[in-house]
């Protein structure tokens, strides 16, 4: 429930669903500066919802990247549900409603 909470903490789940993705890419993609990055990174580190992995690079050093767990799925799966919802009962809710969830991944 607290990853619903904090859109950074989203925007990172639907970023590195994507693709493996650097903290300093998490930081220029997304617009975050790094004490956002770093507080999202290790709340979902823990929750277990992305994990870091070591990257292949052309000069041969390892670097870290954060990729989606299968806990980190099911995560975005559940909100991605609750964003249907709240857009199929547009006209009830008003069209505020689902922005204000649209603009948790955007």
């Amino acid at each position: 429930m607290e990853i619903m909470a904090h859109k950074d903490y989203l925007r990172i789940l639907h970023a590195v669903e994507r693709r493996p993705m650097r903290f300093v890419q998490l930081e220029q993609n997304l617009g975050l500066n790094p004490a956002q990055v770093d507080r999202a990174v290790k709340f979902l580190r823990k929750a277990g919802c992305i994990a870091a992995r070591t990257a292949d690079t052309a000069t041969g050093l390892p670097l870290l990247a954060y990729t989606l767990t299968d806990r980190g799925a099911a995560a975005l799966e559940a909100f991605m549900t609750f964003a249907r919802a709240v857009n199929q009962r547009r006209g009830r809710l008003g069209q505020g409603a689902f922005a204000d969830v649209r603009d948790c991944w955007s």
